[in-house]
């Protein structure tokens, strides 16, 4: 079976009556290719949809990470292949325990995490989440990403969120999320609006990390991929 599968006790109950509020009504079909389309966007790799690909997570300041990610409305084994990607690119990356669709150039609502890596049934896929509570309390920690190497800075998050998504299937669940687990989940669920941490780091951690986005941007440039977009 899928190691991503929903298990009984940690998605909590499932959620019915439909995908809620603000969420595409969801067609679901067997096989890979079978449904509606699937627009993954102008910077999609080839077969990232349809076959085993090793993804390349993309760095700041590709456009994909800032681009609108769509609503994924057709669930399918495309999906499944997807998620499946994700979480190889992720285990690929050093300390990698989180990926988002846009981070690999797919711009649709979909993540994965992991916050236990060397447990596979602690692999989770989130279709077209959405926060439906989270708390009002907060705390500050250091946070990195796959798409800044070697860089980190101090974010303030809700200690914890409830969440609503879909599995790649279309079954809908809700979870509320607490702690490194709720960080990890809210830092995902940014990429999906095109926001990366940087954009919530103080001013004084900004500046600190400022020479190191310099470094991406220029190294960027000098790459020949897309036009970047900070």
């Amino acid at each position: 079976p899928p190691r991503w599968r929903v298990r009984r006790g940690f998605f909590g109950d499932l959620f019915g009556g439909g995908s809620g509020e603000g969420q595409a009504e969801a067609t679901v079909v067997d096989g890979v290719g079978a449904g509606g389309p699937l627009d993954g966007g102008p910077f999609a790799p080839e077969g990232w949809d349809s076959k085993e690909i090793d993804f390349e997570v993309l760095p700041y300041p590709h456009p994909a990470l800032r681009r609108e990610n769509g609503v994924v409305e057709a669930f399918d084994g495309r999906l499944r292949r997807l998620a499946d990607n994700l979480f190889r690119a992720m285990y690929r990356e050093k300390g990698g325990v989180g990926l988002a669709a846009p981070q690999v150039g797919v711009n649709l609502r979909v993540m994965v995490y992991n916050p236990i890596p060397d447990d596979r049934d602690e692999e989770t896929v989130f279709i077209n989440p959405r926060i439906v509570d989270q708390s009002p309390d907060t705390d500050i920690d250091k946070e990195s990403c796959l798409s800044f190497p070697r860089m980190s800075g101090p974010v303030k998050r809700p200690l914890w969120v409830e969440v609503e998504a879909a599995q790649w299937d279309g079954s809908p669940f809700r979870r509320r999320l607490e702690g490194f687990e709720a960080r990890l989940f809210l830092h995902e669920y940014d990429h999906l609006d095109g926001v990366v941490y940087i954009d919530r780091l103080a001013d004084s951690a900004l500046a600190a990390v400022r020479p190191d986005l310099d470094f991406l941007v220029k190294e960027y440039q000098g790459s020949g991929l897309p036009e970047l977009a900070l």
